[in-house]
């Protein structure tokens, strides 16, 4: 055995890696890999675990036992991997690939490239001819009431972008208007193939989980309702939104689609919603899935925290774009739409081109106490989010202090959820469970979920006079873990036990095909969610955010994680936090390794 593997194995007894880097060094050495690639192995590995796609391998990258001093030289270290058998060049077939100063596992590399690739090939579509008439002011079609005369309207916009190009990403904050945009793109594209008398474009709309599926779905039916004349448009749209997985026909134990390039979707316009949480194998299976003449369109906020998985695809991809600056050419082709707020032109058509973000958020004003408090955590303005956050509102109530008290809070928790316990209809259960939330920074430690979820199960006993170590019980709110595809219950569904007029129990889910009842020995692994993470809370939005924060800093706290919890609420946000860890958590963001935001910039 190597002598670094004892090593690498002390590291997972501090936490420092885990079993799956050990078992991928293991490998690396039973196949002949010097101790720096059975490291280089390790390390890549605990860097996925991290989000990121590769080992940035630059100048103040130091090749270390997680834990311990720098193993050997950084130039020693590439060297020995340009050396292995076991590591190879862009292009090889090699368990480890070095391309560009980069370390990649070989699959996420070309994960990278497929995507990179597939959206090249998308952007480099030439342009559609677009009719601005129907955007403008004139044309009836966008609600130009809260737009000053002369500025632009980005909606509009956006929908022109994606009208213009195969590939478009629609990038705005909660109720900026992503869903409204859509509506009317999907409008235009049907009636001018009626106008054509030539076929409707075949429409697909989804999201990466169920819970985000149906806030689309309800949102569209939502705009439908107020849009004149939608019983017109309504029969040419999709009844449901779907799962990323269940689109792609991805299987449990599998990792191949049923999509792919050599059977594509069978959609011309595939849209998809909450983009940012879409990790970059999903992304390139997505990508690979789009027919050549079909239009691919992104929706997502760049600011929100990227998937809990490998990469940060939306943001990358906004990264490159910038903030709507556009090429000449499409500052021509949308004249009549863009006003002086508009960027300059850039000299070269790019990614900028098929990148919009939406302005102005119609849920939140920008002179409203959680407008401002957004405005100020993108920023990384702790001074001015303090202001917006401790002005007298009725929107947020903010609790700095040293110490969380915890009892207070598990009491105002169970307090929150007790209607659980009294409710019969399976819609309203769900109802009271969505309009209120505890969202934690992190899983484990005192003020994680996962010690919340106890505490608050044990209260919940104490009040309601049950045996503590019953696990199904009437009210208890759930929330599912791993994807079940024969179940069609995904990672990140919440639900309700109930019991029926039989007296039996039964555990309700919300789903993109309507209320589903399941036993509750029939469900995948699961857990109680009187609290959970701020990431598994991406998609979906609360009345009521209690967000709280670790007593001490912690390197997930970042800026986007507090934008993304906060944002969650709908109307009112409880903000619980020591102030040097809200101070600490608005000075760090998220950074994610990966080599994708460079291939599309060449």
């Amino acid at each position: 055995m190597s002598s670094l593997l004892p090593r690498l194995e002390a590291a997972l007894e501090r936490e420092q890696l885990r079993a799956v880097d050990v078992a991928l060094a293991e490998w690396c050495e039973r196949h002949g890999g010097s101790a720096a690639v059975v490291l280089a192995m390790a390390l890549v590995s605990r860097a996925l675990g991290d989000g990121h796609t590769c080992l940035l391998l630059n100048h103040t990258f130091e090749p270390a036992v997680p834990g311990e001093k720098r193993y050997c030289d950084r130039d020693a270290f590439i060297a020995a991997l340009e050396q292995s058998p076991l590591c190879g060049d862009a292009g090889e077939r090699l368990p480890l690939i070095l391309d560009n100063g980069r370390l990649y596992q070989h699959r996420y590399w070309q994960y990278e490239i497929q995507l990179a690739g597939r959206l090249r090939t998308l952007m480099d579509t030439p342009p559609s001819s677009l009719d601005t008439a129907p955007l403008t002011r004139d044309g009836g079609l966008f609600d130009y009431g809260w737009v000053e005369a002369g500025q632009t309207h980005w909606q509009a916009v956006a929908a022109a972008t994606a009208l213009r190009h195969r590939f478009c990403v629609i990038s705005g904050g909660p109720g900026t208007g992503k869903t409204y945009t859509v509506l009317r793109l999907m409008r235009l594209l049907v009636e001018s193939a009626l106008s054509r008398e030539t076929p409707v474009p075949r429409i697909t709309l989804a999201a990466p989980t169920g819970k985000a599926a149906m806030r689309m779905m309800e949102s569209i039916r939502q705009g439908l309702a107020e849009m004149a004349d939608a019983d017109k448009l309504q029969p040419h749209l999709p009844r449901q939104a779907a799962t990323l997985h269940r689109l792609l026909g991805l299987r449990q134990g599998s990792t191949r689609a049923a999509h792919d390039r050599d059977n594509p979707l069978p959609a011309e316009v595939v849209i998809v919603d909450e983009a940012s949480m879409v990790d970059l194998p999903m992304m390139a299976r997505l990508a690979e899935a789009v027919d050549d003449n079909a239009r691919l369109v992104l929706l997502g906020d760049r600011y929100q925290l990227a998937s809990v998985e490998s990469g940060s695809v939306l943001a990358e991809l906004c990264s490159v774009a910038g903030v709507n600056c556009f090429s000449a050419a499409q500052h021509k082709a949308l004249k009549p739409l863009l006003g002086p707020d508009t960027p300059a032109p850039v000299t070269t058509a790019g990614m900028g081109d098929h990148v919009v973000t939406l302005q102005t958020s119609h849920r939140f004003h920008p002179d409203s106490p959680i407008g401002r408090l957004a405005a100020a955590v993108n920023e990384g303005e702790a001074e001015t989010a303090l202001r917006a956050a401790t002005q007298a509102n009725d929107e947020i109530d903010l609790q700095l202090a040293p110490e969380v008290d915890r009892e207070a809070l598990v009491s105002a928790v169970v307090a929150d959820y007790s209607p659980l316990f009294a409710a019969s209809a399976p819609e309203m259960a769900l109802a009271t469970l969505d309009s209120m939330r505890l969202l934690t920074a992190t899983r484990v430690g005192p003020l994680g979920a996962e010690q919340l979820n106890r505490h608050i199960h044990d209260a919940m006993a104490e009040q309601h006079g049950f045996d503590p170590a019953r696990r199904w019980y009437h009210g208890r709110p759930v929330i599912i873990l791993h994807n079940d595809y024969r179940l069609g219950l995904f990672n990140g569904d919440t639900g309700v036990c109930l019991r029926d007029g039989a007296g039996q129990l039964r555990v309700w889910f919300a789903t993109p095909e309507g209320l589903r009842a399941i036993l509750p020995t029939a469900l995948p692994q699961h857990e109680s969610v009187y609290a959970m993470t701020v990431h598994k809370s991406q998609g979906s939005e609360f009345g009521h955010v209690r967000l709280v924060l670790p007593e001490r800093d912690n390197p997930v706290l970042s800026r986007e994680l507090v934008y993304t919890g906060m944002t969650r609420a709908r109307r009112r946000l409880t903000l619980i936090t020591p102030e040097a860890v809200l101070r600490a958590a608005l000075a760090r963001t998220v950074a994610r390794e990966s080599g994708l935001a460079a291939r599309l910039a060449d």
